[in-house]
């Protein structure tokens, strides 16, 4: 986070990040292809474009 390794905690599906903060974010897919929707759970981030598709192909 921000440029440093973020220790997660297990299954962790969620970060809080200070404003202007950025994560990125890694995550294996063994047995699963298509378009798997990406978002925040906070409907106005939603809304002003924090919600994408990513298409894991083989």
């Amino acid at each position: 986070m921000n440029g440093r390794p973020y220790q997660a905690r297990g299954g962790q599906d969620t970060v809080q990040l200070p404003h202007g903060g950025e994560v990125v974010i890694r995550m294996e897919f063994l047995d699963f292809t298509g378009k798997y929707p990406f978002h925040c759970h906070i409907l106005s981030h939603e809304d002003r474009g924090m919600m994408a598709d990513i298409e894991v192909v083989r």
